[in-house]
């Protein structure tokens, strides 16, 4: 067999840090016969079985056996990091191994690492990751997902044996959803601690489920949920306990302990900033989840974007038929979703790196809000870009797409979960604007509504800082214009919210859960107007910081389109708030299909005037208000100049961000081919992708295989009229 060739530099950089964790693991993974065949043809418990095969084959190889103990150890440099970098191997190679691996892992040995002694974690976790026995995560009842708070499993304290007795007193505490419950040995049980009568609150037990050879321990009842949408491989089930017994050794005692005769002590008094610490103790794993969508993305758009360099239909009169992505509408529909998953790349890696900063300088997690709320905004960013980003692949793949055998339909299904996964992501954005009004009313020392938020959430302080990064876009002159628009639009729907909340409770009297209530679609939309803006600085700087000048042309190219996607996905709130002129949007929408083939080669007064920019003259656009203009280069496609602005001037200064919606198309476009080599550069191993519509041949599926596309800059030109007429391939 041929050697493969060695990673390019563009796919060192995606990889980051950890390229050679990766690569081991590539490589390892494509050696194992457990990863070569699908697993859709098998039944359900065959499927379990499989992929409990394939989780044990990745715990016991020396590099995952390394990882874990530095787990185990705690504060390794680069940790999270590298954890990030093995998940997101793992879930392209098979969702459901790299969904139980997080369980697992992730879940039950991150409660007992972060929530435990070294002592619990050494009798507790170590077993784990010598894979003597495995274990699982129950939080979520019946009766409480989002609302963990109010969880109804009781932990009642027993003096005379020293004992936990741990039960479910009614229906909906009956613990649901969870993972490894029908092969797991030991599950991470969150119950109301009670004693002597008295609640302290949510805490984490450790109780055994069954012992090593499958018999269930004493008053424990598992129920299996079977079939679901998707991830097959993961057995879900019901957790039922009826007064069963465990030793107090088995509380995780970090924020909370109860001595051999009864007493209580934790080293945080109040039970809600309790009940905090434990789950942002929890925080990298819902990181995971942006990486697990991220895995998906990636792999659709592997499949999506070569099927639609290697299928032809349509075409000039008696000429070839040409590749479907020379159509506008599939790489329109496509190269956002790229250019998408490429910010998301170097934004979890940053937020990683985040991580690893505090834990390596012993931060305690509950202390950094801003890092938790970003890490919510994420995960509901990138997984509803991922449900998003698969329909797309799906429809531009036609037929082929909707096949087992080319791997979207199950990616479709493995990931859909991800949006109400790990906490639902209308929750995780109110997670952001909390900690974004707190900002706001702590600026303006509105004591009262300041005190109300506080009152609603104990769960958020201090500030978001927007302004993290602390590099100045000018460095990449030519975004500048598309972070003004996401910035500007942040700050509008901010000062907005903070009005209408003032207003309810101020004024009208009203209770902060209703006024809260009313203003959700606001609250959501200033989430994700925070979240784009900081998904496109974090890509620029990713950018800045590219060494290879060729690398850092393609990704600026895609940077620019990231941008320019996410102001064109809210032009009609632009117009709204006349960031935009009505005339000009509609010029826009007509003329740039048109404009789309020559705007490389126009400046920024051939815009102008085509335009007619609000309230400028269209024949001066180089001395918009008298103020002083720049030039900048918009990636290798235009020059245009920008003035700048006070914010309340900011509002006449409309033309570069028309321009960026002209520009949506043609940058679209310009990277379509350029597509083939990041898809190429992403260095998934051909047996993650398994989808013969993307040059991966398997036996029995030879009706849908596709030669994998060369990308057409190394192909020889050849003049049309020189080609015979091609076929379609139906």
């Amino acid at each position: 067999m041929a050697e493969a060739e060695p990673p390019s530099s563009l796919s060192r950089c995606l990889d980051g840090e950890s390229w050679e964790t990766k690569d081991v693991l590539r490589e390892e993974i494509s050696r194992c016969e457990l990863f070569q065949r699908s697993s859709y043809e098998l039944s359900l418990d065959q499927i379990r079985d499989l992929t409990a095969e394939r989780l044990h084959f990745v715990l016991k190889l020396p590099l995952m056996q390394r990882h874990l103990g530095d787990q185990v150890i705690g504060r390794k440099k680069g940790f999270i990091n590298k954890s990030m970098g093995i998940t997101e191997l793992i879930c392209s190679a098979d969702m459901a191994t790299g969904v139980k691996m997080g369980v697992v892992c992730g879940l039950y040995g991150g409660a007992v690492i972060n929530l435990g002694s070294p002592e619990q974690v050494e009798r507790l976790y170590v077993p784990v990751t010598e894979l003597a026995c495995t274990g699982m995560f129950a939080l979520t009842e019946r009766g409480h997902g989002s609302n963990a708070r109010g969880i109804l499993t009781e932990a009642h304290y027993e003096p005379s044996t020293q004992e936990f007795i741990i039960h479910t007193p009614c229906e909906d505490a009956q613990k649901m959803y969870i993972g490894n419950a029908m092969k797991g040995n030991y599950a991470a049980v969150f119950a109301q601690l009670i004693i002597k009568g008295e609640s302290q609150g949510p805490h984490c037990f450790v109780v055994p489920i069954r012992d090593q050879y499958g018999v269930m321990w004493p008053g424990v009842t598992a129920t299996d949920m079977k079939h679901k949408e998707g991830l097959h491989g993961v057995d879900n089930g019901i957790l039922i306990f009826d007064n069963v017994r465990i030793p107090r050794e088995n509380l995780l005692d970090k924020f909370g302990s109860v001595s051999a005769d009864g007493r209580y002590s934790s080293p945080i008094r109040r039970k809600g900033d309790r009940f905090n610490a434990m789950l942002a103790a929890l925080t990298p794993t819902r990181l995971a989840l942006t990486v697990q969508a991220m895995a998906a993305m990636k792999l659709g758009l592997i499949i999506a974007v070569r099927y639609s360099h290697s299928r032809r239909q349509f075409g000039p009169k008696d000429q070839d038929e040409v590749k479907i992505i020379e159509h506008q509408t599939q790489y329109l529909r496509l190269m956002p979703h790229l250019a998408a998953t490429l910010a998301l790349t170097f934004t979890t890696r940053y937020t990683a790196g985040l991580m690893d900063d505090a834990l390596c300088q012993g931060e305690d997690l509950q202390s950094n809000r801003p890092l938790q709320a970003l890490v919510a905004g994420l995960k509901a960013y990138s997984t509803w870009a991922n449900v998003a980003c698969l329909q797309e692949c799906r429809e531009c793949t036609g037929g082929m797409g909707f096949m087992m055998e080319n791997r979207i339909p199950s990616l479709k299904c493995d990931s859909d979960v991800f949006v109400t996964f790990e906490g639902d992501n209308m929750v995780m954005l109110q997670v952001v604007v909390r900690e974004l009004m707190m900002q706001y009313t702590r600026q303006f020392e509105d004591s009262m509504v300041a005190g109300l938020i506080r009152n609603w959430t104990s769960s958020v302080s201090d500030s978001l800082r927007t302004s993290f990064l602390g590099f100045s876009v000018d460095k990449i002159g030519d975004l500048n214009f598309l972070l003004k628009a996401l910035s500007y639009r942040e700050r509008v729907l901010q000062r907005s919210l903070a009005a209408r909340l003032h207003a309810k409770i101020n004024k009208s009297k009203e209770e902060f859960f209703s006024a809260w209530n009313s203003c959700l679609h606001h609250v959501t939309s200033l989430a994700l107007a925070h979240i784009h803006k900081v998904t496109l600085k974090l890509f620029a700087l990713a950018v800045q910081e590219c060494q290879v000048n060729d690398d850092r042309d393609l990704l600026t190219k895609f940077c620019l389109l990231h941008g320019t996607s996410l102001v064109y996905q809210e032009r009609a709130w632009y117009l709204e708030h006349n960031y935009f002129s009505p005339g000009a949007s509609r010029q826009i929408r007509s003329q740039a299909p048109d404009l789309s083939q020559s705007l490389r080669y126009c400046t920024l007064t051939t815009l102008f005037t085509l335009v007619n920019i609000r309230g400028t003259p269209a024949s001066t656009p180089d001395s918009l208000h008298g103020k002083e203009t720049h030039t900048h280069t918009f990636s290798d496609l235009t020059t245009f100049k920008y003035s700048r602005s006070t914010e309340t001037q900011f509002l006449y200064l409309t033309g570069s961000a028309q321009i960026a919606v002209i520009a949506l198309l043609e940058l679209c476009r310009s990277v379509k081919d350029d597509a083939l080599k990041v898809v190429a550069d992403f260095n998934i191993p051909p047996c993650c992708i398994q989808a013969p519509i993307a040059g991966v041949a398997k036996p029995g599926a030879e009706w849908a295989f596709y030669p994998q596309p060369q990308s057409p800059t190394t192909q020889p030109h050849t003049q049309p009229h020189t080609q015979q007429r091609a076929t379609s391939k139906l």
